[in-house]
């Protein structure tokens, strides 16, 4: 029986709800000139069919696949694929990006001429047209590196969420030697809505539109190139590590609906009265339009798809609306929808944004 011969380089592809790319992401893989390569792709908890798309790739034996059963973030993801990759040397594909076909022949060949280079990495285009040369100090983004194996693993959620690349593992490369670039465009950074980075940034980005679409659980340390740093976990430890408060005689159930913006954990004001407290949260929520699942804990989420028939079902005996005018279209579709529940409206700024946005 012939020997299996490992592949010169691993190409690493993180996916989360990568449905609308993955399929041209893969297809550029495919027309690389270099042909002695493996895939190892990681479903980080996609619920958006990105599964279904990758089954016909799934047959070239050069493709593997994990998946998580929910969302663990990107520096688990990549981890997990270092974990199982094969080649000396380490490629990056995220599923929205592209390579062009002499992508990795001419990062391969780069190391080659640079024994003591830990990285290397390509031009790319980007923003529509744009081209930025790979010999150029510039943010480096997954899609234009290849690199040597290494011990080094990258940044996790539980220690820290950014869009920083460098801290969250280029740095530790850096400590082995001066990177090496060709300089040619070779890859394509997709500029679109749901880039990671722009999910992450302020002003539109931030803590909690990240912690909406990634579904996160737990209390997060936060800190992106533009914003402050935030730690929830020690800001909101005393809260989340006290027992819940026994439901009192007299105690209601409470709908939470829209969102809770700033000091959020004032809420738990009525929980500490032996109130229950359910949430309903808007979508799509700006930095500053604190949603669930609340760091703090004690407040039980309702979902949001089959909203309608979760309200019914849960029967509160109140439902409190609030707070800023991005809630404003669901606590009202939330009031039409109301089937007779006490429903209060705590509005606390901007009804001339209102009038200003037709809502």
């Amino acid at each position: 029986m012939a020997k299996q011969m490992l592949p010169s380089v691993s190409a690493l592809m993180p996916v989360y709800n990568g449905a609308a790319f993955i399929c041209r992401a893969l297809e550029s893989l495919l027309a690389q000139t270099l042909t002695d390569w493996e895939l190892v792709i990681i479903d980080d908890g996609s619920t958006d069919g990105t599964g279904d798309l990758l089954a016909p790739y799934l047959a070239d034996p050069r493709c593997r696949h994990e998946r998580f059963d929910h969302n663990r973030g990107l520096g688990a993801a990549l981890n997990c694929a270092l974990d199982l990759a094969c080649a000396p040397l380490i490629a990056y594909l995220p599923a929205d990006d592209v390579y062009y076909p002499e992508h990795l022949a001419a990062l391969r060949a780069c190391l080659d001429a640079h024994p003591a280079a830990p990285l290397a990495h390509a031009g790319v285009r980007h923003h529509y047209n744009r081209r930025r040369p790979g010999h150029r100090r510039a943010r480096r983004q997954l899609v234009q590196v290849m690199h040597r194996r290494t011990d080094a693993r990258w940044v996790e959620r539980d220690e820290l969420v950014t869009d920083d690349l460098e801290r969250m593992f280029w740095g530790k490369l850096r400590t082995a030697g001066n990177f090496a670039g060709p300089g040619e465009v070779t890859s394509e950074w997709v500029d679109h809505p749901h880039q990671r980075h722009k999910i992450l940034r302020e002003p539109v980005g931030g803590i909690n539109p990240y912690r909406q679409r990634y579904g996160v659980a737990g209390s997060l340390r936060f800190h992106t190139m533009v914003g402050n740093r935030i730690d929830e976990v020690a800001q909101y430890r005393r809260f989340r590590e006290r027992p819940a408060t026994p439901p009192a005689a007299d105690g209601l159930t409470i709908l939470l609906v829209g969102e809770l913006a700033y000091n959020a954990d004032r809420v738990l004001a009525l929980e500490e009265r032996g109130h229950r407290l359910y949430g309903l949260w808007m979508r799509d929520p700006y930095r500053y339009n604190m949603v669930g699942p609340l760091p703090f804990g004690h407040v039980t989420d309702l979902p949001h798809v089959g909203w309608r028939e979760a309200v019914r079902e849960l029967r509160p005996d109140i439902i409190y609306a609030l707070l800023n005018w991005q809630a404003v279209p669901f606590a009202h579709a939330v009031l039409r929808e109301n089937p007779g529940i006490p429903f209060v409206w705590h509005f606390k700024e901007g009804p001339f944004i209102c009038l200003e946005k037709g809502t």
